[in-house]
């Protein structure tokens, strides 16, 4: 009996080994890091499904981007110097042709602008409604126009505006309609010639001053001849002075 005990003992110890080796395996494979990764349930994208990252820019490059001005396709330089306005594009030069800038007392503002305003025919509002056709302007009210003067190209004669022939005028007009203003730059360089002050208005008559006495009157000495002063009366019509035209 007490060898049966033992035997027993034995087997039992057998078995519960046995079951305790068959359990160890998959603590161990579970620690192994050469084990592959355990599948997560449920669908999973792919690499290839992923959107491209996007590259990282600068914080700033964006806004500088974003107020780059445009590159000019048209381009009108104007020589004060020589009174002359070449036109060209990135072809090479389409023209040149005389001017006039502003005359002594006037100026003619040097630079490169951008135009801001074009009219097919305008007038000043500043110089007794002046017809300005094909008017392009680029510093405030200061244009490139036609002009009726030809006589006077190719010298200072203008208030501040740069004067053409009308049909040159016309041209650098057109031009601009096709490029757009934002693709033209007017550039103003140079010294215009000296020209003379006119003055505006009608001119004064200056009599020259006499001596106080002429020594060779017909009575001797006698005083300077005074001219009256003519006394001019406003004419009535209709009977009072609320009814004149």
């Amino acid at each position: 009996m007490r060898l049966l005990g033992v035997m027993c003992a034995a087997v039992a110890a057998v078995v519960f080994v046995s079951s305790a080796s068959a359990e160890t395996p998959i603590v161990v494979a579970a620690a192994d890091p050469t084990a592959e990764a355990p599948l997560v349930a449920g669908p999973q994208a792919s690499d290839a499904a992923l959107p491209p990252a996007s590259p990282t820019l600068p914080a700033d490059a964006g806004a500088a981007a974003s107020i780059a001005p445009p590159e000019p396709t048209l381009f009108a330089v104007i020589d004060l110097g020589s009174q002359t306005m070449t036109v060209s594009d990135k072809n090479g030069e389409i023209a040149s042709w005389k001017i006039s800038s502003a005359r002594g007392g006037y100026r003619t503002p040097t630079g490169t602008y951008t135009p801001h305003y074009t009219s097919r025919m305008h007038y000043s509002k500043q110089y007794h409604f002046s017809p300005m056709p094909y008017s392009v302007f680029f510093n405030e009210g200061v244009a490139v126009h036609g002009t009726g003067d030809l006589r006077n190209l190719g010298r200072p004669a203008s208030h501040g505006c740069v004067r053409s022939h009308p049909k040159n005028a016309k041209v650098f007009y057109d031009l601009v309609q096709k490029h757009g203003m934002q693709l033209t730059r007017v550039t103003v360089r140079g010294k215009p010639p000296y020209s003379p002050v006119v003055a505006e208005g009608r001119r004064r008559r200056v009599v020259q001053a006499q001596p106080a006495f002429q020594p060779f009157g017909m009575f001797g000495y006698s005083q300077p001849y005074q001219p009256k002063a003519k006394k001019f009366k406003k004419k009535q019509y209709g009977g009072g002075y609320g009814n004149t035209w």
